[in-house]
């Protein structure tokens, strides 16, 4: 029996056949991801590491790089480590096995980097642990302007507020911030406070990453699940950093930095700038997840970006510049005008 045959035959079982195809099309159809771009990027999750002070690449490489290389290697379904080494940065990609569970490597990888952070130089700055690969374009790039404020101060919002509540939008890999000079805190050692007391430079150092440390401190497993027990440590304010105990005197006083120290609020040279209209604003290049749908994302960090607005000063405005969804929501538009077209032609014939 053929199939024209058999269609015309049971005309119920073939309406119903073709209308399964149907539902299961518009299910998928919602379900896809849409990117602009091919997706050829699963189960990888990158380190990158800046470090001020314009260190050439061999001692990046054997200050920075292989350390981190030493307690990574060891994370669970590892399939391969690509490190590059050049002045100034150290990034390192690691790629796992299909099917694993990503966010839960992320956070072994994460926290085997801490037990190696406090061996890096202290030139290091914060590091960006995330499911994303550099090279990936920004899908929103915003900038944050304000009449009456100058650059720095608009970009202290941005690292405290705007920043912090738009990394923690769904699929957002990383929130780099560009223009103003960004926040340091400035530990001025007093020489003379170091020999009242006999106390090494080295220590107060040591003392300093000792006690700025977020460490895994156990687990507890209940039935299927396991979950991880965190110890916070980082310092929240000025006043936790002089606080610091560095050293006993022979009486058993705590010397605190405080006492050896001064401890103020400082600024890095600036390494970019950013302008629109000819005036200086402070930009936020926002990077998805690989596995990411670009509009869905985009959407949620616009809801963010309008609950921001409500919390921050009014003076300050926050615009998009560019959105990688809209470009992508045009080409689909294109794309059923065109298949609709297409369809009414065949009808036609």
């Amino acid at each position: 029996m053929n199939l024209p045959k058999l269609a015309i035959t049971r005309p119920v079982a073939t309406i119903m056949f073709f209308t399964a195809f149907i539902l299961i099309g518009i299910m998928a159809l919602f379900r896809l991801p849409v990117e602009l771009y091919p997706n050829i990027s699963f189960g990888e999750i990158s380190i990158i590491i800046q470090i001020r002070g314009g260190i050439p690449p061999t001692e990046v490489e054997t200050l920075v790089t292989k350390p981190i290389e030493e307690v990574v290697s060891t994370v669970s379904h590892l399939e391969e480590m690509l490190s590059i080494s050049k002045e100034g940065e150290s990034t390192i990609v690691l790629s796992f096995e299909p099917g694993i569970d990503m966010d839960f490597a992320a956070l072994e990888v994460r926290e085997k980097f801490a037990r190696v952070k406090n061996k890096l130089p202290k030139e290091v700055e914060k590091p960006i642990i995330a499911q994303f690969k550099r090279s990936d374009v920004p899908i929103m790039i915003l900038a944050v302007t304000s009449p009456r404020r100058t650059t720095e101060e608009i970009r202290k919002v941005v690292d405290e507020v705007v920043k912090e509540r738009i990394k923690r939008v769904g699929g957002v890999a990383n929130v780099e911030v560009g223009g103003g000079r960004e926040r340091k805190i400035l530990v001025e050692v007093s020489q003379r406070a170091l020999v009242k007391y006999s106390l090494p430079l080295e220590r107060v150092i040591n003392m300093l990453g000792l006690n700025n440390l977020n460490l895994l401190s156990g687990e507890i497993k209940k039935e299927k699940d396991k979950y991880l027990i965190r110890t916070i440590g980082e310092f929240e304010s000025l006043d936790d950093i002089k606080d610091i105990g560095v050293s006993t005197t022979p009486d058993g006083s705590i010397v605190r930095l405080r006492d050896v120290a001064e401890v103020k609020d400082s600024y890095l040279e600036p390494t970019g700038y950013a302008r629109i209209n000819i005036r200086p604003v402070v930009s936020l290049y926002i990077q998805k997840e690989s596995t990411g749908n670009t509009i869905r994302i985009a959407q949620n960090v616009l809801k963010e970006v309008a609950k921001t607005k409500t919390i921050i000063p009014e003076d300050i405005k926050i615009v998009v510049t560019s959105n990688q969804a809209d470009f992508i929501r045009k080409s689909i538009d294109n794309l059923k005008n065109s298949l609709f077209k297409g369809a009414i032609l065949i009808m036609l014939v």
